[in-house]
């Protein structure tokens, strides 16, 4: 994508600034080929991500969350990263099977967010962050449509019809 498609956020680690991502998706929103119901998908999901980086990367200590939102007639693609303690593997970070109850390894009850976040999203990466000797990055993409459905829902949904 070119980088007039690309909406960047730099924020500080703390609960009054995310709004600031979700703001810049409806701005994102008005210029993509999305419904109502993905764009509320996506802002849920970018909040859920920034807000597991303000909890959770820094501690005590003050640190910065960065946003990167890419867009597209057909995708969109958002990367949420900071340089704070992270987990020890990436693999920690995978959201386990629905039968086992739906919480990650570690996490406390109502500590939802990166499931929340597999749901909405078609694709979900969550690595050691790519600009830091420390941290984390979550990146998550999304095919859009403008009908509320996911390509290949909409398909079965005439199927079952």
């Amino acid at each position: 994508m070119t980088d007039d498609r690309i909406v960047r956020l730099r924020f500080p680690a703390r609960s009054e600034f995310l709004l600031l991502p979700r703001l810049a998706l409806t701005g994102v929103g008005r210029t993509c080929p999305m419904s109502e119901e993905t764009l509320a998908d996506l802002k849920l999901a970018v909040t859920e991500a920034c807000g597991n980086a303000v909890r959770h990367a820094y501690g005590d200590e003050e640190g910065m969350v960065r946003v990167e939102i890419e867009f597209g007639s057909t995708t969109v693609r958002i990367t949420v990263e900071d340089d704070g303690y992270g987990l020890p593997s990436a693999r920690a970070w995978e959201a386990p099977p629905e039968s086992e109850g739906g919480l990650l390894e570690g996490e406390n009850e109502g500590g939802m967010g990166l499931s929340i976040i597999k749901t909405i999203a078609d694709e979900l990466e969550i690595t050691p962050s790519t600009v830091a000797e420390r941290g984390t990055r979550v990146v998550f993409s999304k095919e859009l449509t403008t009908d509320g459905d996911s390509p290949s829902s909409g398909d079965d949904a005439t199927t079952l019809a």
